[in-house]
């Protein structure tokens, strides 16, 4: 006897999980999976916990924007009530993989589909049981979430009970810490017919979160099938309750042998945030009661679509030469790294908002609490790029989260003395400074942070990230509304922060963490420094574009004077032998080199006694020098990029998981495409191979917009030079061909690279046509033209 199928994408679009192994105290088995197999869709997001929730899961749900503080030491995202939680009892017993012999579990996510499927068979003394599911947080209307659940009893009839319903039992967990914090209270709940509703809210936001569900239940046998009837409902007992802090719907009956019963849930969840708090029960309820009407099957039908559309425009196809060689990087023609970008890229698409302005995307985005669910630089230099080259709906939405909490970032900068903006490092609802004042190191000890005192770079980060999506985009509009605003604000920041040095005739900015957060406390950080000279000259530029209406009061001709001069006085230098110190006396350090590597060619990390003392040494935890050559790729010579590659590679840690994929971007741009592959691998593998040994904390998004970026300006050789878009591929040997799409200028172009050639093409919208450096030859593109070109492989 079958299940109800629905059907699974191409092997290269799945995600397995096969097997069941319940974690031992040193394994998080269970919580790195279900941070891989997550749901979302910008709007909710659900970690991947079997529904029956067995010892040890971590059910988490959360919505964007849903924050609160209560007792925990800042405001962080809210863990909400779980809409998936489901459990079945056969003759009494609970079917679940902790309470019952799994003879065989297997789950699938389908990323093309933006589905999660779970296939288990029990066994138990009363005889063998199938279970499988299906869930989706639907990407046609965002509001929706949808499960479906079939069981079968092979051997005899039985009882059933279905306990289906809202767990509101869930919390904020800090294990670090040994801590809980139960973020809201429970508002109200009713049964309106078939149809249950609960209301919550947080504790000191008073943010009201509404879940309205109804379940449905039928049965399919081959007997029923032949007369055309094949989904009878099913004749049930339905009761409710309130227990446990568990609003559960209870639905019992009588199940035969043989026979696959199948239970439908659909649920629909609104926050005071979309409504005012009088109108979200209403709206909860006529939503759901609008999806009842249109049926499971065609709301999934909505769903697929939608994730087709999204995979059109943010694609990225590899073909490999070579035979497979396992979960971490085999190749063939339906080679893992396929599949293992996409998943990197599903977990972009289903953290990005087209319709929210008010949210942003964190370090684990909707996965995990992990950070409060903050927003740091990662955004904006590590997964904004995406974003801004395939989906500039989704971009202009992240930086106007910014822009709204531009009067937080002007307290923010009065607070500590300065003019202008200065975002804080760490950035939650409001916009104020959200960094707790300690957090645990790799080694598990409990430490001060400075970060938000000093890591100020993230003000000229945001600048960075306006202006690459102005460039990118050609969008004048959101320049002359929003973004000058935050670059002009920014430059204010900056004129302020430096400081002149009488004796040099150079403007320092002192006391700063630059990336390399080993270094809590330094002078002219060559990131920091290089950026705020940018930040004060991209200012004075805008001032002089005629695209651009500036936001008022305008810059005064003395300001923008001063701003120039800073920009060309402060202490940054490329010595004479090519090298960049890091900053102000690095190089007088001890000179510590990471020598010995592991199997996947990475720095072995340090031992303890050594990170000790790291803040004497020259050893650097992420990208910090390399960063800013990435960056600003034009502004360096290859020579310069070599060598300070060469030795900032023998003494970085990469402790942080955004460091890998920029060293991926810069070795390819060097021409060393082998240790660039090697980098990407690691990066890449992040959470799906345990690279970064966390992932139960929540993926890492930055990684997996360093991942796309590695790809696309590393391996395809992608970079903006103004109006021009230049393509210098140097694709690893294990690559036979690349396709990708990306946004410019309004035009959506195609790109497919090959060892010896690029065939772009570009359909009739946008700013037409497109100018295309290819080879260092300029080429134009027109409206639904194909240009093929031959470029050559340097190897």
């Amino acid at each position: 006897m079958s299940f109800p199928q629905i059907p699974l994408s191409d092997d290269e679009w799945l995600i397995r999980e096969s097997g069941w192994v319940p974690d031992t105290p040193n394994q998080h088995r269970q919580g790195d999976r279900e941070s891989i197999l997550a749901l979302g869709n910008g709007y909710i997001g659900i970690r991947g916990a079997l529904e029956e929730s067995p010892a040890g899961a971590t059910p988490q749900t959360y919505v964007a924007g849903v924050f609160d503080k209560s007792t925990a030491e800042t405001v962080e995202i809210v863990n909400l009530p779980n809409p998936f939680d489901f459990r079945i009892y056969a003759d009494g017993a609970p079917v679940a993989v902790d309470r019952m012999d799994v003879v065989s579990h297997e789950r699938t996510l389908d990323m093309k589909k933006g589905l999660l499927f779970r296939e288990t068979e029990y066994r138990s003394h009363s005889g063998r049981y199938g279970y499988r599911s299906v869930r989706a947080l639907s990407a046609h209307d965002k509001h929706i979430a949808m499960m479906r659940v079939s069981f079968v009893s092979y051997d005899s009839d039985i009882d059933i009970l279905v306990k289906s319903g809202i767990d509101a039992s869930t919390m904020n967990i800090r294990p670090e810490m040994g801590t809980t914090v139960k973020h809201y209270t429970t508002d109200e709940e009713d049964r309106i017919g078939n149809a249950s509703y609960l209301s919550v809210m947080t504790k000191d936001s008073g943010i009201v979160v509404s879940y309205a569900a109804e379940l449905s239940v039928r049965r399919s046998d081959d007997e029923v099938a032949e007369s055309d009837k094949s989904d009878v409902v099913v004749d049930v007992v339905r009761t409710s309750e309130w227990c446990d802090d568990r609003f559960t719907e209870n639905v019992h009956f009588r199940a035969e042998k043989g026979v696959v019963y199948t239970v439908d849930r659909i649920v629909s969840v609104y926050t005071s945030r979309d409504l005012p708090r009088e109108q979200i029960r209403d709206a909860s309820l006529n939503a759901l009661n609008r999806s009842s009407e249109i049926g499971f099957d065609r709301l999934l039908e909505a769903h697929i679509d939608s994730w087709n559309r999204t995979w059109e425009a943010a694609d990225i196809a590899i073909e490999c030469a070579g035979a497979g060689d396992g979960e971490r990087g085999g190749e063939g023609p339906d080679c893992d790294v396929s599949r293992a970008l996409r998943f990197n890229l599903y977990h972009l698409l289903i953290a990005g908002s087209d319709s929210d302005d008010q949210v942003s995307i964190a370090p684990k985005a909707l996965t995990a609490e992990w950070y409060g669910g903050h927003v740091f630089w990662d955004t904006e230099l590590f997964v904004l790029p995406f974003f801004t080259f395939t989906d500039p709906a989704v971009a202009r939405n992240l930086l106007l989260y910014r822009y709204h909490r531009l009067p937080a970032a002007r307290k923010n900068a009065r607070e500590y003395g300065f003019a202008g903006a200065r975002f804080p490092w760490e950035s939650a609802d409001t916009g104020e400074e959200a960094t707790p004042g300690d957090w645990f190191d790799k080694a598990g000890n409990l430490i001060m942070v400075h970060t938000m005192e000093r890591e100020h770079h993230i003000t000229a980060d945001v600048a960075y990230a306006v202006y690459q999506y102005y460039m990118a985009t050609g969008d004048s509009e959101f320049m002359s509304e929003y973004g000058a605003e935050i670059i002009l604000e920014s430059a204010r920041f900056w004129a302020s922060r430096g400081v002149r040095n009488d004796r040099t005739g150079r403007y320092e900015i002192r006391a700063v963490i630059g990336p390399n957060e080993y270094q809590e406390c330094v002078n002219n950080n060559a990131y920091t420094n290089y950026l705020a000279g940018w930040n004060l000259r991209c200012a004075v530029s805008l001032c002089n574009d005629p695209a651009i209406t500036l936001p008022q009061p305008q810059p005064t001709m003395d300001e923008l004077q001063e701003w120039q001069r800073i920009a060309d006085e402060i202490d940054f230098a490329v010595r004479d032998d090519g090298m960049i110190e890091e900053f102000e006396g690095y190089f007088k350090r001890d000179n510590t080199v990471l020598s010995e590597r592991n199997e996947m060619g990475m720095p072995v990390y340090p031992d303890a006694a050594l990170m000790d003392r790291v803040q004497e040494t020259q050893l650097v935890k992420q990208a910090d020098v390399v960063m800013l050559l990435h960056l600003f790729s034009d502004d360096f010579s290859l020579d310069v990029k070599r060598k300070n590659l060469e030795y900032y590679e023998r003494r970085t840690t990469h402790e942080s998981s955004l460091s890998p994929p920029i060293y991926a971007i810069l070795y390819a741009e060097t021409g060393d495409v082998d240790a660039a592959y090697r980098y990407f691998k690691y990066a890449l593998y992040g959470d799906l191979g345990g690279n970064y040994g966390n992932t139960h904390h929540g993926i890492h998004s930055a990684s997996m917009g360093g991942v796309w970026q590695a790809v696309v300006f590393g391996f395809a050789g992608v970079r903006m030079k103004e109006s021009v878009l230049a393509v210098n591929p140097r694709l690893p040997d294990e690559w036979i061909r690349l396709r990708f799409n990306l946004c410019w200028h309004g035009a959506r172009l195609k790109f497919e690279i090959s060892r010896s050639e690029v065939s772009i093409s570009a359909g009739s919208a946008g700013d037409l046509p497109v100018s295309l450096e290819i080879g260092g030859a300029i080429h134009e593109l027109s409206g639904n033209e194909t240009r093929v070109i031959e470029y050559g492989d340097d190897d």
